[in-house]
């Protein structure tokens, strides 16, 4: 009995912690929300996340040749020194620093469609929050390195996806690209709610490939949700 009640102070202390970690939106109706509530939906939660742009590797010319862009995915030349003109030496820096590529950084990824961000964004005024019709789900990619080209909104609609587990892909039936200054563009992908995506389909992984730069981030049905309601 007296090893129980001793047991007592760490579980009280455990809860405490649990409700300290806790953000403040989760327990609250998304009408209460107050402008702290808003900035921490729109930084980091279940719909909004920060993620690490991946490069594709250099095509070969074999590979733009078949794919009609002979322009596409490029390494950086080797020279002569590339090919073992000038010694050992200046042959390995040279390849070393054609390999070599900038760090892609970061973009910020959300599912924009859902009621929580909507209201985050009407909150906060966010301004370049994209208009989105409620016959789609929708899923932007902020702040992206975007090229220009005619018909980069076709191409990137290719080879984007939602996947859930043992379920048909899910492809976007269209694409937005409203671009910035600097060569960077809000992308926003749309996916047709008539298919549903349900709180038993767990994980939804989003994938997209812009340029030679790939973009992937995993969703959870079991956390999209305010007060067990499924927001998407």
């Amino acid at each position: 009995m007296g090893g129980k009640l001793k047991s007592w102070p760490l579980l009280l202390a455990a809860c405490l912690v649990a409700s300290a970690d806790e953000p403040s939106w989760r327990n609250k109706p998304v009408e209460q929300w107050d402008k702290e509530d808003a900035k921490q939906v729109l930084t980091d939660s279940p719909w909004v996340k920060s993620v690490a742009l991946q490069r594709v590797r250099d095509l070969s010319p074999d590979e733009r040749r078949a794919g009609g862009d002979m322009q596409a995915g490029i390494g950086k030349g080797v020279g002569l020194a590339g090919i073992g003109m000038f010694g050992a030496r200046r042959q390995a820096e040279a390849l070393a620093r054609a390999r070599a590529k900038p760090d892609p950084g970061t973009v910020v990824v959300r599912w924009e469609s859902a009621r929580p961000v909507r209201a985050a964004e009407r909150q906060l005024r966010d301004t370049e929050a994209p208009a989105v019709d409620s016959a789609y789900y929708a899923i932007a990619v902020y702040d992206m390195p975007t090229p220009v080209r005619w018909n980069l909104a076709r191409e990137v609609k290719g080879v984007a996806v939602l996947k859930r587990d043992k379920k048909k892909d899910l492809k976007p039936s269209g694409v937005v690209i409203l671009r910035k200054d600097g060569g960077l563009a809000t992308v926003v992908y749309l996916f047709r709610r008539s298919v549903e995506i349900a709180k038993r389909d767990g994980n939804v992984a989003f994938s997209a490939q812009i340029g030679r730069l790939f973009v992937s981030r995993m969703f959870s049905t079991k956390e999209m949700r305010i007060q067990g309601q499924l927001e998407l």
